[in-house]
């Protein structure tokens, strides 16, 4: 049975009293949506219209994979009512990999402790107690817990850590020990939150990366086209989904080869050739939006991948130690 509805004869605007013509007021902009519902409802509403696959969804995704640069070009040339916004694919792909990264290290994880078990015989260091000097009590225990878990990496990363402070004496008087110490030892005692927590602050570095390079294109493409900021800004929106897309394959792969005894050729292939492919997309995505030669295409590509991975590097490790910092 359908739920009545009651339609008012002359309805007004409940923020400012004037009289609605449509579904906005014509004076304050307020929509005419009701959120006093129950939740389960306004959550659907939420969900349809954040991420609402429809036909526009099949045609981005076609556009953007199939013909690397040109769903930008769309967008520069205003044509956007059959594409997915760039923001919204941004973060569709971007939620896509992180949770596939984040199902697919917990099987890695437990690999990994299997083939931890040896790891401690690479060191002939036997105790951790050459880190004493640069520790207080609180964290003495923890290095205690630490070495308790006899296959674990953390031991190892301590007890190779004491090696070299008992055979370097530059670094034993050094203050870094002092200071990084207690930070990689927070890290190890509890590796999953620190694992989610990184996770995290990943994904927010990345987004924030996003108007850096922006602006590294602009600078690059500087009188080309005479394009706007915010048009440098989708592209690089567009090809870092594409990067999402191609990292959650690559980090579906590497769940698979899990399952296995010994992968075969063909997955220990394909992941360099997705790597490998995604240059090449980045390359063409230039050609095609830019509209430049393939030569100064080449050389700016070859110059923008150098930045790129000195941006991207100074970003992971101004990510990694903020949250070591902050643990």
């Amino acid at each position: 049975m359908q739920e009545e509805t009651t339609i008012e004869p002359n309805p007004v605007c409940p923020n400012c009293s004037a009289e609605k013509v449509g579904p906005y007021c014509t004076q304050c902009g307020q929509d005419a949506r009701d959120y006093r519902r129950a939740f389960p409802t306004i959550l659907s509403n939420v969900l349809e219209e954040s991420f609402h696959f429809d036909g526009r969804f099949v045609n981005t995704l076609k556009l953007l994979i199939l013909k690397p640069g040109e769903l930008s070009r769309e967008f520069s040339l205003n044509r956007r009512a059959r594409y997915v916004p760039a923001v919204r694919l941004y973060l569709f792909t971007s939620l896509l990999f992180f949770f596939v990264f984040a199902f697919s290290a917990g099987p890695r994880s437990e690999t990994a402790r299997v083939v931890d078990v040896d790891l401690s015989n690479v060191t002939t260091q036997t105790d951790t107690r050459p880190l004493n000097l640069y520790l207080d009590a609180e964290y003495r225990a923890k290095v205690a817990l630490i070495e308790a878990r006899k296959g674990g990496v953390g031991r190892l990363i301590l007890l190779q850590w004491a090696a070299l402070i008992k055979s370097d004496d530059e670094l034993k008087d050094s203050g870094l020990t002092g200071v990084l110490l207690p930070l990689v030892i927070d890290a190890l005692v509890s590796p999953k939150r620190t694992f989610e927590v990184l996770l995290d602050n990943v994904a927010i570095a990345i987004f924030v990366f996003l108007p850096v390079y922006a602006l590294v294109l602009k600078l690059f493409y500087l009188g080309v086209g005479r394009r706007y900021y915010i048009e440098h800004l989708v592209f690089s929106m567009h090809l870092h989904s594409v990067g999402f897309i191609v990292f959650t394959a690559l980090s579906c792969l590497a769940l698979i080869n899990t399952q296995g005894d010994s992968p075969d050729a063909v997955s220990l292939w394909l992941p360099t050739g997705l790597v490998l492919a995604y240059f090449v997309y980045h390359y063409l995505a230039l050609i095609r939006y830019y509209r430049q030669s393939w030569l100064k295409t080449s050389i700016k590509f070859a110059a923008l991948t150098a930045v790129y991975g000195i941006l991207l590097g100074v970003t992971m490790f101004s990510t990694a130690a903020f949250t070591l910092t902050t643990l």
